[in-house]
C-alpha cells in the first residue's frame, strides 16, 4: 500500500499524510500546529499523485514559499518527489516529501514534470471552460457536486469541517454520531488507540447509509473530539481517518468536528447551525424529513442484555434541542424498539421567571439598619448576579473570595467596612458551618445581625448556568464538576442557631439581553 506524507524538520510542528489525488490546504493552524500569522490558515494545496510518485505544491497565501529549487509567487505550482524539501515560507518551516514505497523515477521524470506546472488548469477551470462554451453543461448547478475532498478550520478552529468529493447539498439531511453509532475500536477497546483503530459498528450501517443517498439524502457525521484539544488526537491523522471511513463506507460525505469547548459542541446546536446557514450552498433544512442519530441516548444500565448505562444523553439532547427526530444505532439500523431513558434533573425549557424574589415573600431585600447578608450556594448558582444587583440599590459592600483570594482577607476586608458603618454582603459559596462561623463570629462581636440568603438553585441548574456563561462570556473561567462536587460533599444546610437572625431563600433571575440568549439559555447545554 503507498504512502506519502511531509516530514516536518521541526519536532514541534505535525508531520501531514496525504491521499491519493485528494487535495489537502495547509497552512497556520492545528493540522500543522505552526501559529505564525505569516502563514495564511490555507497557504498551500498538496496533491499526491501515488501513480507518478510526484506532489503537486500549488502556492494559494500570500507569502511565497520554497519547494525543490524553486520560489513560488502565488498561484504558482511545482511538483515534488520522495526526497525533496518543501519550505511554507522560505527557509522556515522546512518538510521533506516521503513515497512509501519510494517510486522507481525515470531520469528525466523531473525535468519534464517542472516544464509543465506553473501554468496548470485545475479541474474547476476545465469544468468552468467547458460551461462557458456548452451552456447545456451548467444546467447541473444546482446540485453543487463537490470535485474534491476539503478541510475547513471555522472560528479559529473552534468547529471543522471536511468533505469528501461527490458531496451534494440536499433538503433533507441524515446526521449521524461517528463514535459508537457508525464506528466502533477494532481492538475491543473502550478507546482506539491510534486512529487505524476503527471497525464499522453493523454490519447494516453501508447499506442503510446507501440508500438514504439514494432517497436524496445528505449523510453528514457530527461529532465531538475533544481529544484534539487535549492532543491526544492529531487534525492530519484525523483527517485521514475520516478519509478512509469514507471510502470503506463508499458514500460522499460531509463530516462537522468540535474539537474543544464551545457553542460547536454537541448538544450545544453550533454545528448545526452551520451546517444550515453556510455549509448547505443555501438550499433550505426540510426539518420535519431530517433526523439525527446518535448512541449517547441517556439509556441506563441494562437498558439491553449484558449493555451498560450510556456515557451521556448529549446526543439525545442535540436532537431535542434541535427539534430533531432521534434515532439510537440500534433503532435506526436494527429496527429495534425505543427504550427508557433518564432525562436531566434540570429542565432549561420549563425554566420561567415567575413568583417572588424571596422566600418567605415578605422578607426584606435591605435593611436601613447596618447588617451583613452572607450568601450560600452552589458556584452558578446567580449570588454574584444578586450581590451585584442588590449592592447597586444600596451601600452593601460585596465581599467576595473570587476577586480577593482568600477567606482571610474577606474576614479583612469585611471587619473594615463594618467599622466604618456599612452593611455587607458575604458572596462566597459559604458551604459548612466552618467555613459561615468565620463571617458569623465577626457580626457577633460588633452586635450586627447577620441573615442567611440561601439561593434556590440545584447542583443541575448550577452546572446549567456555569455552560451558558461559558458559552455567552470567553471571560468566564470554566468551573470543574471537581468543585461542584467538593461544594456538595461539603454542604451542611444553615440554621438559625448557629448565629442567623433570618433564613430566606433566593429565587434564581436572570435578565437576557436578547432573544438569541434566551433562546441559548433554555436549551440542553449539559450531556447529562
Amino acid at each position: 500500500m503507498t504512502t506519502c506524507k511531509i516530514k516536518s524538520a521541526n519536532s514541534l510542528y505535525d508531520s501531514v499524510c496525504l491521499q491519493h489525488n485528494n487535495p489537502l490546504v495547509i497552512g497556520r493552524g492545528p493540522l500543522t500546529k505552526i501559529k505564525d500569522k505569516r502563514l495564511s490558515r490555507n497557504h498551500v494545496k498538496l496533491t499526491a499523485d501515488f501513480q507518478t510518485g510526484l506532489l503537486n505544491v500549488e502556492l494559494i497565501g500570500a507569502n511565497k514559499c520554497k519547494a525543490g529549487d524553486e520560489i513560488l509567487s502565488r498561484n504558482d505550482s511545482v511538483q515534488l518527489k520522495h526526497g525533496d524539501v518543501l519550505e511554507l515560507l522560505e527557509k522556515q518551516y522546512s518538510y521533506t516529501v516521503g513515497f512509501d514505497p519510494v517510486p522507481n523515477y525515470p531520469s528525466c521524470a523531473r525535468k519534464e514534470n517542472l516544464e509543465m506546472v506553473g501554468k496548470q488548469t485545475t479541474l474547476f477551470d476545465f469544468l468552468g471552460k467547458r460551461k462557458s462554451e456548452n451552456p447545456a453543461e451548467g444546467q447541473n448547478e444546482s446540485k453543487k457536486v463537490k470535485m474534491e475532498h476539503t478541510w475547513e478550520e471555522i472560528d479559529g478552529g473552534k468547529l471543522m469541517v471536511f468533505c469528501t468529493e461527490g458531496v451534494q447539498s440536499k433538503s433533507k439531511i441524515a446526521a449521524f454520531d461517528m463514535d459508537g453509532t457508525i464506528i466502533t475500536p477494532k481492538s475491543g477497546k473502550v478507546f482506539p488507540t491510534d486512529f487505524n483503530d476503527w471497525k464499522i459498528l453493523l454490519s447494516q450501517i453501508p447499506a442503510k447509509l446507501k440508500q438514504l443517498i439514494q432517497d436524496d439524502y445528505k449523510v453528514v457525521f457530527m461529532t465531538n473530539q475533544g481529544g484534539m484539544a487535549k492532543g491526544t488526537t492529531k487534525p492530519s491523522e484525523f483527517r485521514e481517518k475520516l478519509v478512509n471511513i469514507a471510502s470503506k463506507l463508499s458514500i460522499p460525505l460531509q463530516v462537522f468536528i468540535s474539537p474543544k469547548q464551545s457553542i460547536y459542541r454537541k448538544p450545544s446546536t453550533g454545528m448545526w447551525k452551520y451546517l444550515v446557514d453556510q455549509a448547505n450552498d443555501g438550499i433550505a433544512v426540510d426539518m420535519s424529513s431530517s433526523f439525527y442519530c446518535g448512541d449517547a441516548a441517556g439509556r441506563q444500565a441494562k437498558w439491553a442484555l449484558g449493555k451498560k448505562k450510556d456515557h451521556s444523553c448529549g446526543d439525545r439532547l442535540f436532537a431535542m434541542n434541535l427539534g430533531l427526530k432521534f434515532y439510537t444505532p440500534e433503532e435506526y439500523f436494527l429496527g429495534q424498539r425505543p427504550v427508557a431513558y433518564k432525562e436531566p434533573s434540570f429542565n432549561p425549557r420549563a425554566f420561567e421567571v415567575s413568583g417572588p424574589l424571596l422566600h418567605p415573600s415578605n422578607a426584606d431585600l435591605t435593611s436601613v439598619k447596618q447588617e451583613v447578608i452572607m450568601l450560600v450556594g452552589y458556584p452558578g448558582s446567580g449570588k454574584s448576579h444578586f450581590s451585584k444587583q442588590h449592592s447597586a440599590k444600596s451601600k452593601y459592600v460585596v465581599v467576595n473570595r473570587d476577586l480577593l483570594g482568600s477567606w482571610q482577607k474577606c474576614t479583612a476586608e469585611m471587619e473594615k467596612a463594618l467599622d466604618v458603618g456599612k452593611s455587607v454582603i458575604i458572596d462566597n459559596t459559604n458551604p459548612d458551618c466552618e467555613s459561615r462561623s468565620r463571617f458569623l463570629k465577626i457580626a457577633a462581636a460588633r452586635r450586627i445581625p447577620c441573615r442567611c440568603f440561601m439561593m434556590n438553585s440545584s447542583l443541575s441548574h448550577a452546572q446549567h448556568n456555569n455552560k451558558f456563561r461559558e458559552l455567552t462570556d470567553e471571560k468566564h473561567a470554566p468551573i470543574s464538576r471537581m468543585i461542584f462536587n467538593i461544594y456538595k460533599s461539603k454542604y451542611k444546610e444553615p440554621v438559625l442557631d448557629e448565629g442567623f437572625t433570618e433564613m430566606v431563600r433566593v429565587n434564581f433571575r436572570y435578565d437576557f439581553t436578547s432573544p438569541d440568549t434566551e433562546a441559548l439559555y433554555k436549551m440542553y447545554l449539559l450531556e447529562d
